[in-house]
């Protein structure tokens, strides 16, 4: 039986829509975009026919006459991915078509099925989503052509229809909010024109061809079993609770009760990951049995079930056990700095920028829902900087004949006359020209989960491996690689250690020339990511990280007191190291400081120790009152040495404010330092006469000052209360999961320091029951349960670890260090036929961590 590989699903689901890509121009959005870079589909895309592949938030009049496949006939198809909602693309969708007048065939394909689409709350399409969609996109296409031809005069006939320009029409009235429609705003679905006069005056032409389908694998797969969602989908951006007594952040499931909720609706992140995830199955022919752990993990199992079946339990299926599981059972593991390769490397590099189009959605939506509507996750595309270990030397390229290619193109682009352009071209042109401007600055690369060693994928390899033998397995690949293109290296290499200036080394002899660059792209590319990664700049502070991490779960094995004196150490120490900062003028923290948001998001880890180790005392939370007081002044002096920290939502409001206090703190010392140097005799005897009025205009303006920092100083005090209420509610967790009883019966050493999936997976895999684990019965499951079983044809329990196929989904997200732990955990077991596939909804980081339960989503 073929193991499973999400990616090559990806693949082969593009490839059986080849009659639709074949001779179109194919727009992505930005959530396709990142999946297919990730997947390394662009180059599918091309090989099946497709006359460009462009992006649908960055569309452009030239994309008509960009041909990657040398035809020269104009464009008559246009294929649309989208990972958003049709209701959220639909502006971009209208645009397209607006632009490209003679295609006379889109189709579109969209993530978010049929029924997903209607069951979305405030979704203004029905149970026939995708018809309906059709028909109100023709009449929004209709109404902003006659309104566009009535704007500009231009009586629009059937024979000079085609005769405009793309340029006569332009784009840019298209990019406003007025000019392009969303759905939900426009006239589609209402008699359009009527009887309305202007319906007769203006002859639109032939009608596009509009068809809509359904497309579920789009998704960023890190490595053939390891898979989250798009960034920037509809999926990963919906909320996954509202704002309630038991949640803590829009993205992130509420704490689980094991008790009913009393919030009755279902949060939009949970239909969609439903939907998501039984299409999903589908699509690689699995038939599921679904287990879950946590409250809104069961809320998604029972629509699963509800989704599911006589027909597809009656097919001849693979089984895959599919277990899912809330992120909020353990947010220790994600804030956590662990030993992985790959969480430093995301953590480390520069990710690619949001679309502007994801705010804009989100701005349109939030004026319809209070609360968050929908989150900025942070990009999965990672920007690998490798022209920064190159020198001009290292790449050896024609430079003059790039500054005359540009040159050519700068003279054909010229014959449009788009002034705006022909500068960027003109100034790249002389920039190309400059004898110090070399190719390597322009170089950036990204991960991309099919680029193989041998047929073993890279990020799979590593994905399983700690930060050391990680970086030894990628300087085996390099030198394996250089064996390969005969290139010799003037270095001494140590075995069993990868240094720096050996990975560096390696990468500039295999980037010496073009073609072994494009050659070698792939282990060029993870070597510089991890180089990258591994540098002091980046390393020291994450080495300081688990330093501090040390300290605290050891002082949480002793006391309490031991454990709130290092939290308030850590905090004392930070803001120091940041007013330090400030005074000596530097902008960045020495190497191995973390900064006060470091100190907080150590501070959550603290008390989530604190929560698990130490019984709640009177004051609400694992500490006493005497600790936390110390803990509450250490935070309040911290904030305001600190200020720029304000961007922290439970800080709002409160800039300005702590910025001009700390100005006015350090006038105030200058002062005091100026008037200790001024000597008493510099004053002559008509001065002491108005002293006097000075004195009182000086004592009531310091009596206003006075008030002024009290009122400063109260209202910090209660935002910092409403923190530490949001710090009580996490320390919490123990209590709220206690019903799993997970922690009781894997409190044995071996355990203590692993994360929630190694334990569970641990207990499953050795078949021990699991408390709180519910089984989701399929429908003949019921029937037999209620019809048959009365007759003694009652259907067993099935049991996760009898699956040969097991898929695991966190609600929230996963980080590397659990894909290490899981893997562990099953090679434990001593079960080699058992197949582990890893999934989430986003990857997380310590810093994403950090903006979920501090930041703009924060339910603070």
């Amino acid at each position: 039986m073929a193991l499973i590989d999400v990616t090559k699903s990806c693949l082969d689901s593009i490839r059986q829509i080849s009659e639709h890509i074949e001779g179109a121009i194919v727009y992505l959005d930005a959530g396709c975009t990142e999946s297919f870079q990730l997947m390394g589909a662009f180059p599918l895309f091309l090989d099946l026919g497709a006359r460009a592949v462009c992006s649908s938030e960055n569309m452009c009049a030239l994309d008509a006459v960009a041909d990657w496949n040398g035809s020269f006939e104009s464009a008559r198809k246009i294929v649309i991915m989208t990972s958003r909602l049709l209701s959220d693309a639909h502006r971009f969708i209208l645009r397209c078509l607006s632009m490209h007048k003679g295609g006379h065939c889109c189709t579109i394909f969209t993530s978010i099925s049929e029924v997903a689409h209607s069951a979305y709350p405030d979704s203004p399409l029905g149970p026939d989503a995708f018809h309906e969609y059709q028909s109100f996109l023709l009449q929004d296409y209709e109404e902003l052509i006659e309104n566009s031809d009535l704007k500009s005069g231009q009586l629009v006939d059937s024979n000079t229809k085609g005769n405009l320009t793309l340029e006569d029409e332009g784009w840019s009235r298209f990019t406003s909010n007025e000019d392009v429609p969303s759905l939900e705003a426009s006239s589609a679905g209402k008699n359009l024109y009527g009887d309305s006069p202007r319906r007769g005056m203006v002859d639109l032409g032939q009608k596009p061809i509009v068809s809509v389908h359904h497309f579920p694998m789009i998704l960023s797969p890190i490595s053939p079993r390891v898979f989250v969602l798009p960034s920037e989908g509809s999926i990963a951006e919906a909320c996954l609770s509202s704002e309630h007594e038991d949640s803590i952040s829009a993205g992130l499931p509420s704490l689980s009760t094991g008790l009913p909720s009393d919030v009755d609706e279902v949060p939009p992140a949970a239909t969609l990951t439903a939907h998501f995830l039984y299409h999903l199955a589908a699509k690689m022919d699995l038939k599921m049995e679904i287990f879950s752990l946590g409250d809104l993990s069961k809320t998604i199992g029972k629509i699963l079930t509800d989704m599911s079946s006589l027909y597809d339990v009656g097919r001849r299926k693979r089984t895959v056990g599919l277990l899912l599981v809330d992120r909020t059972l353990d947010l220790l593991t994600p804030c956590c700095h662990g030993d992985s390769l790959v969480d430093r490397i995301f953590s480390a590099l520069p990710r690619k920028e949001r679309t502007s189009s994801s705010a804009s959605i989100k701005c349109s939506q939030a004026q319809l829902q209070p609360g968050p509507s929908s989150l900025a996750r942070a990009s999965l595309e990672v920007q690998i900087p490798i022209g920064e270990f190159l020198t001009k030397e290292d790449f050896e390229i024609d430079d003059s004949g790039l500054s005359n290619s540009i040159e050519a193109f700068r003279c054909g682009w010229d014959s449009y006359n788009t002034a705006s352009e022909m500068v960027d071209l003109i100034s790249l042109s002389k920039k190309a020209s400059d004898e110090k401007f070399f190719p390597a600055e322009l170089l950036r690369g990204s991960l991309v989960s099919t680029e193989t060693f041998k047929g073993t994928p890279y990020l799979e390899a590593i994905l399983d491996r700690k930060t050391k033998d990680g970086a030894i397995l990628v300087k085996k690949w390099l030198q394996e690689t250089l064996c390969r293109e005969n290139m010799t290296i003037d270095v001494k290499t140590r075995p069993g250690f990868a240094s720096k200036l050996e990975l560096k080394t390696m990468i500039k002899a295999l980037t010496k020339s073009q073609s072994s660059l494009i050659r070698n792209r792939g282990i060029i590319q993870l070597a510089s990511a991890t180089l990258f990664a591994l540098d002091e700049s980046c390393s020291a502070r994450w080495d300081a990280f688990i330093s501090a991490e040390k300290i605290l779960s050891v002082n949480a094995g002793d006391t309490s007191q031991s454990l709130a004196a290092q939290i308030s150490d850590l905090i004392n120490k930070s803001a120091f190291a940041g007013s330090d900062g400030k005074k000596s003028g530097k902008k960045e923290l020495s190497q191995g400081l973390l900064s006060f948001q470091d100190a907080l998001l150590l501070t959550i880890s603290g008390y989530i120790l604190a929560g698990e180790n130490f019984p709640t005392s009177g004051s609400g939370g694992p500490f006493s009152w005497q600790e936390e007081h110390f803990l509450k002044e250490a935070i309040l002096d911290a904030i305001l040495e600190n200020p720029s920290v304000a961007r922290l939502k439970f800080l709002h409001g409160l800039t300005q404010e702590l910025e001009a206090n700390l100005n006015k703190t350090k006038s105030d010392v200058t002062k005091e330092t100026s008037t200790d140097e001024l000597n008493i005799d510099d004053f002559d005897d008509d001065q002491w006469g108005k002293w006097g009025d000075e004195d009182e205009d000086e004592e009531n303006d310091n009596k206003e000052q006075e008030y002024d920092d009290m009122q400063l100083k109260l209202e910090l005090r209660d935002r910092v209360d409403n923190l530490f209420k949001y710090l009580h509610k996490l320390s919490s967790l123990k209590s709220k999961k206690g019903p799993l009883g997970l922690e009781s019966n894997l409190s044995s050493d071996p355990y203590t320091n692993k994360g929630l999936l190694y334990k569970l997976l641990t207990k499953i895999l050795g078949k021990f029951d699991v408390p709180g684990l519910e089984y989701h019965s399929s429908t003949v499951g019921r029937l037999f349960k209620s019809g048959f079983g009365r007759f003694g044809l009652g259907q067993a329990k099935p049991s996760l670890a009898d699956q040969n196929l097991i898929l695991v989904f966190v609600v929230g997200g996963i980080n590397g260090v659990e894909v290490q732990e899981a893997q562990e955990a099953l090679s434990e077991s001593g079960r080699p036929d058992i197949e582990l596939v890893l999934g989430g909804t986003t990857f997380l980081t310590p810093d994403d961590m950090l903006d979920l339960l501090l930041g703009e989503s924060s339910y603070i």
